[in-house]
């Protein structure tokens, strides 16, 4: 592995420190009191400076130095925690970030950040009265509770001061766990042994967790139970010793009387020893490359494809035998794929953590109190789901914050709180995972809305609009109902994007609201989209798949009734549904088989049929992007490839239903 590739191992680390940054500052934020905050941040800062010092990022070792500084004076009850804490240090974190990216420090505003954060620092650490000084260490009595002696053998190099690693702050850890006491350092060759022996009621983890930046020069060996320095408890031990020993003489003598006595032998049974409790856990989560979970996908999708191939020849070439394997192979390769779409699932909890950040400083620029409540953050998705849907989210975060919240003043007016609500909720049904983002703020005025689609040209006046329509023209591009040009919106971007990121990954989004009360944004998606399961159909030689969610039922109907259809209905147990004929809409092919196939589809409350000329059967479909030929062909969302070679076009139910409004 060359130094790029650890660089990069590092700045991946050092953005998901950043990230548990972020997530403890906003805790702490909301409740000051927790300490146990001062001492992450702490960590975090002294972490990154180290690490980033060693990869050749002196700039950040720079500026998290003084920072780290404050923070340790926090976590020590010597300083008083002050919120301006907080914003600096959110600004500092972004900065890092800004410098993770820019290893060169040419960026112009890096370099202006750099200077202004760190004149910041100083001016508030001098206003503060820090001291840098080198503190003396003043051991302290050991909390009540169980003793043990450690001893820590520490073997120092040189790498320690190329990873700027401040002995003094890491071993003033370790030193406020109990006694302590250190031998001179013993030299052997050019290397160079500490012996420090610690006597304390915490745990090995403790120790460990305080020397984690120096754990790779460090052997720690539990030695006693007890505090070795104390004679009392020497004496106390030798008593108890001595005890023992005479006891375990009697206990023999007795064993070997009913040895003696016994008349029957006795079977010994091994058994396997008791588990250490030292022993290593084994990993339950490993870092992997994206690349390769790509590629793995790749031979996925690559196997599904040959199983449909190896599938469709049995059947043309008869073999019980060879069938058989066939059938093996199928479920394996159904294993398989299942396994491999479960690696690529994540949760949405690192992604929440970004969204948390967003609403705090959003609220607080607009001069809002909001809280940010969410729930099924451990729900999880597809990666390339999350890596999609990260935008719109942000967008609709954004629109609940500045057009649904009010500002306190008028919310004290309406007898709400003064502090709003936005509420992010995730769950799971079947195959698919719904997102609802809600806010308990305005609602959206319907009437503004449709005089604002008049007014763009996105309806006629006096149109009439259903409340899902009049909804629906929000995610026109360039639609607005804001009054005034802001940075947080009023251009009229943002809710087109919602519904073309929601769009493109085959999701769906719907809106609720009522007036005084809140909106919430209504979001369904797949919870993959590699590898589908889908229902096949064909017309004139045109083999479709329908994804088999949205399937109600299949039936019969003969060509004559479907085409003296009146108005383009058909019924459907008492119904009358609209219905698109694969063959004479798509494929301008008027001639058709006397029995069609009607395959009844039910999409967000909306019965359609699809009229095919054969039902082939379920089809696993390897989903493909589309080429630039079906640019045009707006209700195709994908295309697959059957097992005889030929090309599966995955239909879009949701663009199929207005393509059908167009041609009726």
């Amino acid at each position: 592995m060359d130094i790029n590739q650890i660089r990069q191992k590092f700045i991946d680390e050092a953005f998901e420190m950043l990230r548990n940054l972020d997530d403890s500052l906003l805790v702490l934020e909301k409740n000051p009191s927790d300490d146990s905050k001062f001492d992450q941040i702490f960590r975090i800062m002294h972490t990154i400076k180290g690490s980033s010092g060693m990869f050749g990022y002196d700039k950040i070792t720079e500026i998290t130095h003084e920072l780290e500084t404050i923070y340790d004076r926090l976590r020590e009850g010597t300083l008083k925690f002050d919120p301006q804490f907080i914003d600096i240090t959110f600004a500092v974190g972004d900065h890092v970030r800004n410098l993770l990216d820019d290893f060169e420090f040419t960026n112009p505003v890096n370099i202006d950040n750099q200077q202004k954060l760190a004149q910041n620092i100083s001016f508030l650490i001098e206003n503060l009265g820090i001291s840098n000084k080198k503190r003396e260490f003043v051991s302290k009595k050991p909390p009540e509770g169980t003793l043990s002696t450690y001893h820590i053998l520490f073997n120092p190099d040189d790498s320690i001061i190329i990873r700027c690693i401040n002995l003094s702050i890491t071993f003033h850890d370790l030193f406020l766990l109990g006694t302590y006491r250190i031998n001179p350092p013993v030299g052997v060759s050019e290397t160079v042994y500490w012996s420090i022996f610690l006597t304390t009621t915490a745990s090995s983890e403790d120790i460990e967790d305080a020397l984690m930046f120096v754990m790779d020069y460090c052997k720690i060996t539990r030695i006693a139970d007890f505090d070795i320095f104390d004679e009392k408890t020497l004496i106390t031990r030798e008593e108890e010793l001595a005890q023992a020993e005479k006891q375990f003489k009697n206990e023999l003598t007795v064993q070997s009387e009913i040895s003696a006595i016994a008349t029957a032998p006795i079977q010994l049974i091994n058994e396997p020893a008791a588990q250490s409790t030292n022993s290593l856990q084994s990993t339950r989560r490993i870092n992997v490359e994206a690349s390769k979970l790509d590629h793995l996908m790749y031979l996925v999708s690559e196997l599904v494809t040959a199983r449909s191939e190896l599938l469709l020849s049995m059947n043309e070439t008869y073999n019980m035998r060879t069938i058989e394997a066939a059938e093996r192979i199928d479920k394996l390769s159904k294993l398989f794929s299942d396994n491999a779409l479960s690696i690529r699932l994540v949760s949405m909890e690192e992604m929440l953590s970004r969204f948390q950040r967003l609403t705090r400083d959003l609220s607080k620029a607009l001069g809002k109190k909001v809280d940010f409540i969410t729930q099924g953050a451990d729900t999880e998705l597809d990666k390339n789901i999350i890596d999609a849907i990260g935008e719109p989210i942000m967008h609709l975060i954004r629109n609940c914050i500045d057009h649904g919240l009010e500002l306190p003043e008028i919310r004290r007016s309406r007898n709400k709180e003064e502090t709003g609500k936005l509420t992010f909720t995730a769950y799971k049904s079947g195959n698919y995972v719904f997102i609802q983002i809600g806010d308990d703020g305005n609602g959206i005025d319907m009437d503004v809305v449709y005089r604002k689609g008049v007014e763009k040209g996105f309806i006629h006046e006096g149109a009439i609009l259903s409340d899902k329509e009049i909804f629906d023209l929000i995610f026109q591009p360039g639609f607005s109902t804001a009054t005034a040009v802001t940075e947080t919106s009023g251009r009229g971007v943002g809710m087109d994007i919602v519904w073309r990121k929601i769009r493109e990954i085959r999701g769906e989004i719907s809106i609720e609201s009522k007036p005084k009360k809140g909106t919430t944004f209504n979001i369904k998606l797949q919870q993959t989209i590699s590898i589908i399961d889908t229902l096949l159909v064909m017309s004139h030689q045109t083999k479709y798949a329908i994804p088999i969610e949205d399937v109600e039922i299949c039936g019969l109907e003969s060509h004559d009734a479907i085409l003296n259809s009146q108005s383009k209905l058909l019924d459907f147990n008492g119904e009358l549904i609209p219905y698109i004929s694969l063959r004479s809409h798509l494929l301008n092919f008027s001639d058709a088989p006397e029995k069609e196939k009607l395959i009844i589809i039910n999409k967000q409350n909306r019965r359609y049929a699809i009229v095919a000329d054969q039902i082939v059967g379920e089809f696993q479909a390897v989903v493909k992007p589309l080429g630039s030929t079906f640019a045009s062909q707006e209700y195709f969302s994908g295309a697959s490839i059957y097992g005889d070679g030929s090309i599966v076009l995955l239909l879009d139910t949701e663009k199929l239903i207005n393509q059908l409004v167009t041609i009726n």
